[in-house]
């Protein structure tokens, strides 16, 4: 007996889904459930600025969700501008360098904006909802430097979980056109490669929005 092409291909469908196995969650990307996805150090100053120019923001840097169903925990966590070795060898450097995020649920695809100075950040970005949307309650108040430093996410068992080393020097994007932010240009990329970011197109970077160039986001 010759069997049918379209009973044949039936038949597979039904075993395929009878011996199916549930799949595993997917992981998000190889660098972590929230990720700094734009870092702005070289903001105009509001003195500075003409008419229309985003300026007096302070430092800030941009933490993204990337996942499309999972919710991310961030209170507790913390941002610091310090590594773990220098932190370990002298812990009062921490001091003054170490920002705890207050009680704050990431939804998924969204961002959360962690400022320098809470409250300049909402008077340069006062025009865009978004920006004010995303920014989260407080003031890390360190600086970040323009020449480069690392910077790093941990979770609320002081576990680092994103670190982050960027530079001023090429093959890092040119930022010192000042108003123009880090951005990262795909989440998939590791955010320790240069080549992975990009000089913001837009004056004032894009936070709490999707960046300049964005590959892909999640």
């Amino acid at each position: 007996m010759r069997w049918s092409s379209a009973w044949i291909v039936a038949m597979c469908v039904v075993v395929a889904e009878a011996t199916s196995i549930p799949a595993e969650p997917r992981e998000v990307t190889r660098y972590g459930a929230a990720q700094i996805t734009e870092i702005s150090y070289e903001q105009l100053d509001a003195a500075d600025a003409t008419e229309g120019e985003t300026a007096g923001s302070g430092d800030w840097i941009e933490i993204y969700n990337p996942s499309e169903t999972d919710k991310v925990d961030l209170t507790g966590w913390a941002f610091t501008d310090r590594s773990a070795r220098a932190i370990e060898k002298n812990p009062e450097v921490a001091v003054g360098h170490w920002f705890e995020l207050p009680e704050l649920e990431l939804a998924p695809k969204s961002f959360a904006v962690l400022a320098r100075d809470e409250m300049a950040f909402r008077t340069a970005y006062r025009d865009r909802d978004n920006a004010l949307d995303a920014l989260v309650r407080g003031s890390f108040k360190f600086g970040l430097t323009a020449k480069g430093e690392t910077v790093r996410l941990l979770d609320a068992s002081n576990e680092t979980v994103y670190e982050l080393t960027y530079d001023d020097k090429s093959p890092w994007p040119d930022t010192s056109e000042a108003g123009h932010s880090l951005e990262l240009i795909d989440v998939r990329l590791d955010p320790n490669d240069p080549f992975s970011w990009i000089s913001s197109y837009e004056e004032g970077g894009t936070p709490g929005e999707i960046n300049s160039i964005a590959v892909s986001w999640g």
